[in-house]
């Protein structure tokens, strides 16, 4: 009986021992196949890191993943957010009752935003479908790049062709470039009838400055022409960046010719610009034309060259802009305003006020703006010469 006892006492311990032992083995190898498992997570970990440079994002297309690796795949994209998914998560996770947290959570930034450099190179594992599905909108980005692009690229061009890139709040250069232009709005309104040399030292003498002609047709008087053109071509030449210097700017005045090319003398002007309508006798005659010094005049024969090519610039724009029939330039040696300049000089005679056709056309607001920008594109060509 004892030693019955004492056998399954004994049984007892040995079945004890080999239960422990038992469990202990299980229990190592629980612990080894966590250990095992944990490394597959920190090396799937050290992959993304590489991938991506972060540890926490994965940037790629959906594709096979080891479950075990559990490592995040881009599924799509949500207003700029990158919604994932494990790879051993079930797709069910993207039905339609979870979509809405998940775009929560994007914006809440419990989901990373993708950067910036890599974003542009990531396609959504799913079709534009879902996209749709996930932001609520109709795919306007390819649209939208290509404007971006459009406009990159027209940027691109330009810095090609010009070497600068321009915008439109960027000042274009001005074609004046600061150059004076003294412009005389030909007689006033009272003639002083005192006479002036024609010239430095000459004995001739002509009456100081006249009130001019006036149009048999429409009866404004040549004085009111002038100073009228004279104010628009003021405005353009100054909206192209020269500075100019006006002999008159009213109608009440009292200045001679020979006082005119003073003015512009005393300016440093570049041009000198004298605006004037002819008259004739014959009410036929029509046409524009404009008077420049002779190389052999013995008061101005050093200007007489550039003063003969300021001429020419100036009736070829100004006929080219108005329609006005040429006459071409006219060489003269008695003209007072023209023989004390010590600039480059010319008058333009605008058009015939004795002519009906002409002078009735002088009239016209159109007619004069015309005028004025012919003038300014003739003084431009003269000093692009």
């Amino acid at each position: 009986m004892n030693i019955s006892r004492g056998c399954d006492t004994v049984g007892r311990k040995i079945l004890y021992f080999i239960l422990t032992v038992a469990l202990c083995i299980f229990v190592s190898g629980c612990g080894s196949g966590k250990e095992t498992l944990n490394d597959g997570a920190a090396a799937g970990d050290e992959d993304t890191e590489a991938r991506t440079g972060k540890s926490d994002i994965v940037i790629t297309d959906e594709q096979e993943t080891d479950v075990m690796t559990e490592q995040p795949v881009v599924v799509a994209e949500v207003s700029n957010y990158s919604v994932m998914k494990f790879a051993g998560a079930s797709r069910e996770l993207f039905l339609e009752e979870d979509i809405s947290a998940l775009i929560k959570q994007a914006k809440a930034g419990q989901i990373k935003e993708t950067p910036a450099d890599t974003e542009a190179s990531i396609e959504a594992a799913e079709t534009e479908d879902i996209k749709e599905e996930l932001t609520g909108e109709e795919n306007t980005g390819e649209e939208e790049t290509e404007e971006t692009e459009g406009v990159e690229h027209n940027e691109a061009v330009e810095e090609e062709t010009t070497g600068e890139t321009v915008t439109a709040d960027t000042p274009q250069p001005a074609t004046g470039g600061g150059r004076v232009v003294c412009i005389d709005a030909g007689h006033q309104i009272k003639q002083n009838s005192e006479k002036e040399p024609i010239g430095p030292g000459a004995s001739e003498t002509k009456i100081k400055v006249s009130s001019g002609t006036s149009g048999t047709t429409t009866g404004v008087p040549e004085y009111q022409l002038t100073l009228a053109v004279a104010l628009k071509l003021q405005s353009v030449l100054e909206s192209r960046g020269y500075k100019v210097i006006m002999c008159r700017s009213s109608h009440d005045v009292n200045i001679s010719n020979a006082e005119r090319a003073s003015i512009a003398n005393n300016a440093g002007a570049g041009a000198f610009i004298r605006i004037h309508a002819d008259g004739a006798a014959s009410a036929s005659a029509s046409g524009a034309s404009t008077l420049a010094p002779s190389g052999s005049n013995p008061y101005c024969a050093s200007i007489a060259s550039s003063s003969q090519s300021l001429a020419n610039s100036v009736i070829n724009a100004y006929c080219a802009k108005t329609g006005m029939r040429n006459r071409g330039v006219q060489i003269t040696y008695s003209m007072t305003g023209l023989n004390w300049s010590q600039v480059p000089v010319t008058i333009i005679e605008m058009g015939f006020m004795t002519n009906p056709g002409d002078d009735q056309t002088m009239q016209t607001e159109s007619f004069q703006q015309a005028a004025a920008e012919g003038m300014a594109d003739g003084i431009d060509a003269f000093f692009g010469q």
